[in-house]
C-alpha cells in the first residue's frame, strides 16, 4: 500500500494519460497524482484524493466466477453467485491480488509508488509529440503541491530535457512548497473554485485565504499563470461570481480565464470506489448563459476568457 512519500525521488500517483490535448499547450504527458487536501463536491477524479490506494470495482465486467474471493488473502470479498462481488472495504488491504485475479479487469486498484526516473522513460516516448505541437509534461492531481519535493524533481529533470512543464493545482499548500515547484515550472493551470472564503469552505471543505495569498505571490514569478474556474451549479455559476473572478484575474495581471461548465463524467467512478456521488441530480449549464457567462467575464478589459480548456 503507498503511503505519502518522504523521498523526493519517489511519489504516489494513480495514472500516467499520453496523447492529451487539454491542460496545457500541445499534445502532453499527464501525471496525476494520489492526495489532495480539499474535497469537492462535483471531483471528476475521486481516486486522487487520498494518499493511500483504493480498489475500484467495476459491476459490469463481473462474471461471478468467484476467482477475486478465492485470491484475497484477508477473506474480504463475500462470493456472491446470485450478484456482483464487492469489498468489504473496512477488512481490505488493498493488496491487488483480486486485481490480478479478475480475467475480465473489471477490478483496479489506484495508487502505486513511482520515481521520478520511471516517469521520465513514459515522457520521453512522446517527446517528438512535444516538439511538433509545442506540448510536454503536465503534473496533475489530486493536488501536486501535497508531493511538492517529488514534483519539483521530476519538472527539474524534465526542463533539463528541454520539454515544456505546466502543473494543474489548486494553491492549497504552504507557499514554500508552491515556490519550490515554480521554479521549474513554465504554466500554472491554477484552479479557482470561489472568491469567497465561506462559499469556498461549503463545498470544498477548506477555505480559500491561502489560496488567493499563494495566487497572488505565484503572479510575480515567471511561469504563466492560467486562471481555471470550475462552474458548478448552484454554487459559483452565476453572474456575480463570475464577474468577481474575472476582477480579481484582471487586479492580478493574470491575462487568461478558463470557465469549465460542470460535467458527471466522474460519476461512475463514485460507485466503483464504493462512494456516495453528492450531485446526482445536478443539471448541465444551458450553452446560453454560458456564453453569457463569457461576455460578463470579457466586458471592460483585454482578458481572454474561453469556455472550456
Amino acid at each position: 500500500m503507498p503511503e505519502h512519500p518522504s523521498d523526493s525521488r519517489t511519489g504516489v500517483i494513480f495514472d500516467i494519460q499520453r496523447y492529451s490535448i487539454h491542460d496545457g499547450a500541445g499534445i502532453r504527458t499527464l501525471v496525476f497524482l494520489k492526495g489532495c487536501p480539499l474535497r469537492c463536491s462535483w471531483c471528476c477524479n475521486p481516486e486522487s484524493q487520498a494518499f493511500t490506494a483504493e480498489l475500484a470495482v467495476n459491476p459490469a465486467r463481473c462474471i461471478r466466477c468467484g476467482l477475486c474471493a478465492d485470491a484475497c488473502p484477508v477473506h474480504a470479498i463475500p462470493f456472491l453467485e446470485e450478484g456482483t462481488v464487492a469489498p468489504d472495504r473496512e477488512r481490505c488491504q488493498t493488496c491487488g491480488a483480486c486485481v490480478t485475479a479478475c480475467p475480465m479487469a473489471g477490478r483496479t486498484l489506484h495508487g502505486r509508488v513511482i520515481t521520478v526516473d520511471e516517469v521520465l522513460g513514459e515522457v520521453e516516448r512522446d517527446r517528438i509529440f512535444y516538439r511538433a505541437s509545442g506540448g510536454g509534461v503536465t503534473v496533475s492531481g489530486g493536488e501536486p503541491l501535497q508531493q511538492a519535493p517529488f514534483v519539483a524533481d521530476l519538472l527539474r529533470a524534465c526542463r533539463d530535457r528541454g520539454i515544456n512543464t505546466a502543473i494543474e493545482t489548486c494553491g492549497y499548500a504552504p507557499w514554500e512548497d508552491f515556490a519550490k515547484v515554480l521554479a521549474h515550472t513554465d504554466t500554472v493551470l491554477f484552479d479557482l473554485k470561489h472568491v469567497d472564503g465561506e462559499a469556498h469552505r461549503r463545498m470544498t471543505g477548506e477555505d480559500n485565504a491561502l489560496i488567493l495569498a499563494n495566487l497572488a505571490c505565484a503572479t510575480k514569478h515567471t511561469a504563466h499563470i492560467i486562471l481555471r474556474m470550475p462552474l458548478i451549479p448552484g454554487y459559483n455559476a452565476d453572474v456575480d461570481t463570475v464577474r468577481a473572478v474575472a476582477s480579481l484575474a484582471r487586479a492580478l495581471g493574470i491575462a487568461e480565464l478558463h470557465l469549465l461548465p460542470y460535467h458527471a463524467l466522474g460519476e461512475a467512478k463514485y460507485t466503483a470506489l464504493g462512494r456516495c456521488y453528492q450531485l446526482a441530480d445536478m443539471h448541465q449549464i444551458p450553452a446560453e448563459f454560458l456564453r453569457d457567462l463569457r461576455a460578463i467575464a470579457e466586458a471592460g478589459s483585454n482578458l481572454s476568457v474561453c469556455i472550456g480548456g
